[in-house]
Formats: C-alpha cells, sequence, structure tokens
C-alpha cells in the first residue's frame, strides 16, 4: 500500500515537473529578458562562449549611436575571401536559421539580374504578414507611411523577390530601412547602388551579405551589418554598419517597445 501511494506521488511529481518545464521553455524568451532586464545594474555578458579575441560583430554590438547612422567598417572595405568572390552561372542566396529566441542572423547571397523579380511583379508585393522579433505598430505622425517601425528586409525583395520569410525579415527602423532626410542614408542606399549596377547587365554580380546585430538576448537589433562587392570590378564596395535607430525615440531593444524622447 506503502508503494502505491509512494508510486502515486511519484507520477504527480513528474506530472507538475513536466508542466513547469513546458511553461518555461515556450515562456523562455521572456524568464530570459528579465533576468537580463533585472541585472542592468552590473555588466551584462553574452551568453555565448567566451573567447579572448573579441569578434567584430561583438564589438559593432557595443557601439552607441551618437548622431551619424552609417559608420564603415574596416575602411568600408569587404571582408569576403577569394572563393566567396567566385561567380557562377547564376545567383543564389542563403539564409541562416532563425536563432533559439526567434531572431534572423546573417543572410548570404551572389545577386544577379536574373534573380530580380520582374517590374510588374515587385509593384504587385505582397502584405508583408510575419510578425518580426520585437514588433510593435507605434505611430510617429499621421501619414499611412509615419510608423516607427518596418518589418525590414535583409536581402532586399527587389534582388530575389523573397517576401514573407522570418529568415529574411527584422525589426528595423524607418531611419535604418529607408531614411527620406535629404543626405540621410540607410539600408535603402546600399541596396539601390547594388540594384542598379545589377541592371546594367546580365553578366553583373555582386558578392552581398547582410547580418543583424544583437546586443545579448534583445529582441530588437542594435544594427545592421552590410557588405557588398562586384565580382570582377570594384564598382560596388562597401563594408558598413547601420544603426537602429530613430530621432526623437528612445527604444527598448530587448521587447521593442519605444517612447518618444523630451524636447
Amino acid at each position: 500500500m506503502k508503494n502505491y501511494k509512494r508510486g502515486r506521488l511519484v507520477r504527480k511529481i513528474l506530472i507538475v515537473v513536466t508542466i513547469l518545464i513546458g511553461i518555461a521553455y515556450f515562456n523562455r524568451v521572456t524568464i530570459i529578458q528579465k533576468i537580463v532586464s533585472l541585472g542592468t545594474q552590473a555588466p551584462i555578458i553574452s551568453i555565448d562562449k567566451q573567447t579572448n579575441q573579441r569578434n567584430e560583430n561583438e564589438k559593432l554590438s557595443d557601439l552607441n549611436f551618437s548622431g551619424q547612422s552609417v559608420v564603415p567598417v574596416n575602411d568600408n572595405q569587404p571582408t569576403f575571401t577569394k572563393d566567396d568572390l567566385i561567380s557562377s552561372n547564376s545567383g543564389w542566396q542563403k539564409l541562416s536559421n532563425l536563432d533559439w529566441l526567434g531572431r534572423p542572423q546573417v543572410a548570404h547571397a551572389l545577386l544577379n539580374k536574373k534573380l530580380m523579380p520582374p517590374a510588374q511583379k515587385y509593384k504587385a508585393r505582397e502584405r508583408l504578414t510575419i510578425k518580426t522579433p520585437g514588433y510593435h505598430a507605434i505611430k510617429t505622425g499621421n501619414n499611412q507611411t509615419d510608423w516607427l517601425y518596418n518589418r525590414s528586409h535583409l536581402i532586399g525583395y527587389q534582388f530575389t523577390g523573397l517576401n514573407n520569410e522570418a529568415k529574411n525579415l527584422i525589426t528595423g527602423t524607418r531611419q535604418l530601412n529607408a531614411d527620406s532626410r535629404k543626405d540621410a542614408q540607410s539600408m535603402v542606399t546600399f541596396e539601390t547602388e547594388v540594384a542598379d549596377y545589377l541592371k546594367q547587365s546580365d553578366s553583373h554580380y555582386v558578392r552581398y551579405q547582410v547580418e543583424p546585430i544583437y546586443r545579448n538576448v534583445e529582441l530588437v537589433p542594435r544594427g545592421v551589418h552590410m557588405m557588398g562587392q562586384s565580382i570582377d570590378d570594384d564598382t560596388v564596395k562597401f563594408n558598413v554598419y547601420i544603426f537602429n535607430v530613430q530621432d526623437g525615440w528612445n527604444i527598448n531593444y530587448l521587447n521593442g517597445t519605444a517612447t518618444i524622447l523630451n524636447k
């Protein structure tokens, strides 16, 4: 009898533990972020394996915006290897898997005019429905385009026609994605440079890489690291970091909430 009661108790405990593990798993993002936010008075270290040599992206994640939206990386010189710059008869794109927080990672491509969607298809692009990590529909004005956030493509739609793909979409500010202010630079600045080059000839290829840069477990990237280099010539050549900021707004990168700064 005692063994029977003991067995029932053990089963109940196992059921409760299983339920708690399930709850913890499905709420792991919120739990980890709460732990991090509670410890903001102490230095936050990366949850990834630590090395003595900090890599370039770790350094980029530590950068703080000081008024310049786009900053050169490695003196604006791409760091592709010789193997990276080998052309092929057709272009391609490769997207990384989402990480354990559901965040998009680095995207690679060898871009060519043949990959680009026809103009009529581009105009009829379907509405984005993917909810990117940290996305909130926050209005910044009264116009239809006055939103704080876009769902920003890593590999631009105009290059390959890829649209509603979670691995290719991040939460990016309007200022990061397509800053319309005079003489301002943003992702669209470099995308336009690449697209103009590709449209000139079917034989033009551009090795392209775009990587969102996160700080620890934040859902919204601090910025985007973009590299592009044309194959067999230096017409297109850039290596830049673009801050994911919006003038006049304070962004909580942990969860994507934002408030207007006092003027």
